[in-house]
C-alpha cells in the first residue's frame, strides 16, 4: 500500500510540476528595453485556412505527377565503370602504402596513415 501512495505521489508530483514550468507570456518586466515583441496575430478564417489547404494540395498533386525524385537533386552525372584491373592495381597500392607506414610506425592509434605528432 506505501508503495502504491508512493507511485502515485510521484505521478502527481510530475503532473503539477510541468505546469509551472510551462513558459509565461512575455511581460513588460521580463522583456529587455529596445527588445520588440512580435504582435499577436488573428487566427486564420475558415476562408484563408481553405485557400492555403488548396494551395498546398495542388503542390503536393504536382509533385505527385512530377516523375522526378526528390533527394539527389540535381542528379549527379553518371561516371564510367573502373575496370576490375585497374581497382586490383589500386587495391595493392594501398595495401602496400599501408605495409610501409606500418613497418615504419607511422599509423596512429586509431589507424590513420600519416605524419604523427
Amino acid at each position: 500500500m506505501k508503495q502504491l501512495h508512493l507511485a502515485i505521489s510521484f505521478a502527481l508530483a510530475q503532473l503539477l510540476a510541468t505546469n509551472s514550468f510551462a513558459q509565461q507570456p512575455a511581460t513588460a518586466e521580463a522583456v529587455p528595453p529596445g527588445t520588440k515583441i512580435a504582435p499577436p496575430q488573428a487566427k486564420a478564417t475558415p476562408a484563408e485556412k481553405a485557400e492555403g489547404k488548396a494551395s498546398r494540395k495542388a503542390a503536393g498533386t504536382a509533385a505527385a505527377k512530377d516523375d522526378t525524385p526528390g533527394e539527389g537533386s540535381p542528379v549527379p552525372a553518371a561516371q564510367a565503370k573502373v575496370a576490375k584491373s585497374e581497382r586490383q592495381e589500386a587495391r595493392t597500392n594501398r595495401k602496400a602504402e599501408t605495409a610501409r607506414a606500418n613497418k615504419a610506425g607511422e599509423i596512429t592509434a586509431k589507424g590513420e596513415a600519416g605524419q604523427t605528432n
